[in-house]
């Protein structure tokens, strides 16, 4: 063993959300919100509202600050409603896309962007923005990511990937002398852990497992594009899916969720009361975002920076044939359809583009900048300048292309249960992996086809595409 959150709507009915709204930071439920989603800055006497959705809650103290301060101080007889929504944020703007009640600007959702870009939701902003906002923001803009044909949507300005969050004492207290570097070794550690810990309900690993999507996108999924080069099981070389090199990590992943190794009930653990646990010193490691994590510790669940540290997330054998991805965070989409949508964008300028904001964002812990102009000037936090893997690393995070599935999401139907379902009919339904995964690809590739013959998809094939080099379609 290795030692070592408010909508007006039909919605409402549907929603769970907790929610921090307009000109405070009080929590209420989404029924009881004031705010509206419908496409146009309501009016509130004189004021013109300006609706801002969000599904962070790691910066929502931070972002709530400024809203109420802009709320304070503005000259354009503007209210900013902030609407938080602690759960559902997909399902709420697909419902308010679908109802054409979509708030004024929303926090960039990947899914959401891809799924609604082809059908003229999102606006495109280079007609509101100058010169020299064109020149600050020019090293964020990534054509095939935030551009599209000349048309730019989003300005991200912070970066955000997956890690292996672990903790320093529990691994001390058993005699493991660092992060695994490996998948078995990291099956192996959680063991370990368990076997000697658990009569003090500690426990080697956990994870959110209760949405299969959810936990698996910041985890196994990222680091199988490490493993295999086949971001979201896709060779962008063949122009095809192909899940079978799956099989591995998913063999692992049924004993990492293993009595042996995890913390019971993970089936059914949401991101929260995870992350309370392991504030708590009852979780040895689990993997998230690199971007929210730390927030989460200083603000949230407050923990000593000195009891947790960050690593890779380990891959079967060590492999690394790929970059894996990382996400430009902390950007915002405008709906195409506001009828107040020059003012939207320059109620966002003025509050989140500015120098204070976004130097204060980095240095809070809330995430960390791209942005060069601001890594000159800010002072980040500790858990910034001593936590290496916390930063976006050219050695193991790029950029990635989109597969067939993301970049027209619509468009792609795939019959049967996506691969994040079908992963965990595997880790906890022990179905047979092989056929199982074999079955995940064809279903895949058929849908990829079939998108490609009626037209509602293209073929995506990059020749000669090196996933430690990758590039953007």
């Amino acid at each position: 063993m290795r030692i070592k959150k408010i909508v007006s709507f039909a919605m409402a009915a549907v929603m769970a959300a907790s929610v921090l709204t307009g000109c405070g930071s009080s929590e209420t439920s989404s029924e009881e919100s004031a705010g509206t989603g419908n496409g146009s800055a309501s009016q509130s006497g004189e004021k013109t509202v300006i609706n801002i959705w969000s599904k962070d809650r790691h910066d929502a103290n931070y972002v709530q600050q400024k809203v109420d301060e802009y709320n304070k101080n503005n000259t354009d007889n503007v209210e900013v409603v902030y609407t938080l929504y602690t759960d559902n944020y997909k399902q709420a703007i697909d419902m308010a896309a679908q109802n054409g009640e979509l708030p004024d600007i929303l926090v960039y959702q990947g899914e959401a962007f891809n799924k609604y870009r082809l059908n003229g939701n999102w606006a495109d902003i280079y007609p509101f923005m100058d010169d020299d906002m064109k020149e600050y923001f020019s090293s964020v803009i990534f054509p095939g990511y935030n551009e599209f044909d000349g048309k730019l949507y989003f300005l991200p300005t912070t970066g955000s990937t997956c890690r292996l969050f672990y903790n320093k004492e529990i691994f001390d207290r058993v005699g493991i002398d660092g992060p695994p570097e490996t998948l078995e070794e990291m099956v192996e550690d959680a063991k370990l852990i368990t076997s000697e810990l658990k009569g003090e309900g500690i426990y080697g690993f956990a994870e959110n497992m209760k949405s299969a999507n959810s936990a698996l996108l910041r985890s196994m999924v990222i680091g199988l594009q490490r493993e295999t080069g086949h971001p979201y099981g896709y060779d962008f070389a063949a122009g095809a899916y192909d899940f079978t090199d799956w099989a591995d990590d998913l063999a692992l992943w049924t004993e990492l969720l293993s009595d042996e190794c995890a913390l019971p009930g993970c089936e059914s653990l949401d991101i929260d009361p995870l992350r309370t646990q392991f504030a708590a010193g009852k979780i040895g490691m689990y993997f998230s975002y690199t971007h929210a994590e730390p927030g989460v510790y200083e603000n949230q669940f407050p923990m000593d920076s000195s009891k947790w540290d960050v690593a890779p997330i380990p891959t079967s054998g060590g492999k690394e044939i790929g970059k894996q991805y990382y996400e430009a965070t902390s950007a915002y989409m405008f709906n195409a359809d506001s009828a107040n949508l020059e003012q939207a964008f320059k109620t966002y300028k003025d509050i989140f583009t500015t120098e204070d904001y976004l130097i204060g964002y980095y240095e809070g812990g809330f995430g960390v900048s791209i942005l060069p102009q601001i890594i000159e000037k800010a002072k980040p936090s500790e858990n910034f300048q001593t936590k290496k893997w916390l930063q976006v690393n050219p050695e193991t995070d790029a950029l990635l292309p989109k597969p067939p599935h993301t970049a027209f999401t619509a468009g792609m139907i795939v019959e049967g249960e996506d691969m994040y379902k079908t992963a965990e009919s595997i880790y906890y339904g022990g179905a047979d992996i092989q056929s199982t995964l074999q079955d995940l690809t064809d279903r895949y590739n058929k849908a990829y086809q079939d998108a490609i013959a009626n037209g509602s998809g293209y073929e995506i094939k990059i020749e000669n595409y090196d996933p430690m080099n990758p590039t953007m379609q």
